[in-house]
């Protein structure tokens, strides 16, 4: 694949951004409560606006995204059952198992946006949106799915995990993105030139938010669920990914974004759906803070190789 820039050009500043975050956090500043509000913020607003305008306006009906589509189902699938045939010889106890399973299959969405952005421009932003209306979804249906049968809780009925579920502002933008592209109907050009604004600051503050949510004292109390946990998630994942791109022959730029998402680290989300939930949320903040530790050297090689 012939990349126009440099890759590490593209990636060092993602990577410098989010230890930005987490050397602001370090200092308190400018306090914790920033912290919290800004990932609400991201959450419930900014990220929602660029996930509606890019779905919303967005190629969907071409025959390599429809493709692209099949390839991600695939992987996540074929993910979760090895994690679940893992489970046979688990004997860490149900909640540590859904923070294993989020782990190894839930994926960092501002790493992945701002990676793919600074590879492959504003074509890249609308595939990697695309991808997320599928991932985002499946791997939270997913996951509340495991949490609930795995956790050491009553957690209620099924009707109100789906209640949950429908609440999710990333799930209502995906969904309401791709209903007005396939209904035909384009965006005013006001509302479209306001979301691309509110689009362009989930980026940043996204980043920031997750360098300031790297919890050291969690990643030192880990163990082996965490070493394995993130060999899953940072390299068997991205094989498997390349793998299905290759025996499917899908789209050169299509098959990078769907590797890219695959290689990236642990999502914070993991950790409030374990808190919601009954998890076990220090074991996930420790992967997740390892991840992230991580893949600042297997995300790079993963696009070093997909340049070759």
């Amino acid at each position: 694949m012939n990349l126009n820039i440099s890759i590490l050009g593209a990636l060092v500043p993602v990577l410098f951004v989010i230890l930005t975050g987490f050397v602001l956090r370090w200092f308190q500043f400018p306090g914790d409560e920033f912290w919290s509000r800004a990932e609400r913020l991201t959450y419930f607003v900014l990220f929602p606006c660029l996930l509606f305008q890019k779905t919303a306006t967005a190629s969907l009906g071409s025959q390599s995204v429809s493709l692209m589509i099949i390839v991600l189902i695939t992987a996540v699938f074929i993910m979760a059952g090895l994690l679940l045939f893992i489970k046979k010889w688990w004997s860490s106890g149900g909640p540590a198992f859904t923070s294993f399973f989020q782990g190894s299959i839930r994926f960092n969405t501002y790493v992945g946006l701002a990676a793919t952005f600074a590879l492959f421009g504003d074509s890249g932003l609308t595939i990697a949106a695309i991808a997320i209306s599928v991932l985002i979804p499946l791997l939270n249906i997913l996951c509340v799915a495991v949490l609930i049968l795995f956790n050491d809780k009553n957690m209620g009925s099924l009707q109100t995990i789906a209640r949950e579920l429908v609440k999710n502002p990333l799930i209502i933008a995906c969904t309401s993105g791709i209903i007005l592209n396939y209904s035909g109907i384009a965006l005013n050009s006001v509302v479209e030139e306001t979301l691309l604004i509110f689009g362009r600051a989930a980026l940043p503050i996204g980043l920031l938010s997750v360098g300031a949510a790297i919890d050291v004292a969690a990643a030192r109390t880990s163990g082996k669920t965490v070493a394995f946990s993130s060999v899953l998630k940072l390299i068997v994942f991205p094989l498997l990914m390349w793998t299905l791109c290759k025996l499917l022959n899908l789209d050169p730029q299509l098959s990078a974004v769907a590797i890219l998402f695959a290689a990236l680290p642990g999502s914070p989300a993991a950790y409030i759906l374990s808190r919601q939930l009954g998890g076990d949320s220090p074991l996930i903040a420790g992967i997740i803070t390892v991840q992230i530790v991580a893949a600042m050297i297997t995300f790079p090689l993963v696009v070093a190789l997909l340049a070759m």
